[in-house]
C-alpha cells in the first residue's frame, strides 16, 4: 500500500476502534497511542501498520498457531501479541483480532468490579 493509502486505511482502523462500547484513546508509555476499556488496556498501535494486542491466553495460543498474529517481542508471557497490516485486506484480520482483546479486556474490568464489590 501507497503512504498516503496506509494511513487513510490506520485512520478508519482506529475510528472503527473507537466506536467499540467504553473505549478511549491515550498516549502510550513506549510511543504509540494505546487503546482502553473502562481504563484497562487492550491495544496500542506503533506508527501505521504495527499494532500490538494483548489476547487471552486461550486465544493467543489459537491465534498463534493459525499463523493469524507474531509473537510479540517483549511480553508473550502476558498475551500479548502483534500484527502487521501490509494490505488492505489485512483490515479485516486485524478487527478480528482486536475484537477478541476487547471482549478479554471488557471479562476482566466485569471480573475486577464484580471482586471489588465482594470486599
Amino acid at each position: 500500500m501507497s503512504s498516503p493509502h496506509i494511513h487513510t486505511t490506520s485512520q478508519n482502523l482506529k475510528n472503527w476502534i473507537l466506536q467499540l462500547p467504553e473505549v478511549v484513546e491515550a498516549p502510550h508509555r513506549f510511543g504509540g497511542t494505546q487503546f482502553q476499556v473502562n481504563g484497562l488496556e487492550f491495544m496500542h498501535v506503533h506508527g501505521d501498520t504495527f499494532l500490538d494486542i494483548r489476547l487471552s491466553k486461550e486465544d493467543q495460543a489459537t491465534m498463534l498457531k493459525q499463523g493469524a498474529v507474531i509473537p510479540h517481542r517483549f511480553a508473550p508471557q502476558a498475551g500479548w501479541v502483534s500484527f502487521q497490516i501490509e494490505n488492505a485486506e489485512d483490515i479485516e484480520r486485524a478487527k478480528n483480532v482486536i475484537q477478541m482483546a476487547y471482549a478479554n479486556a471488557r471479562s476482566r474490568v466485569v471480573r475486577k468490579d464484580r471482586l471489588s464489590k465482594l470486599s
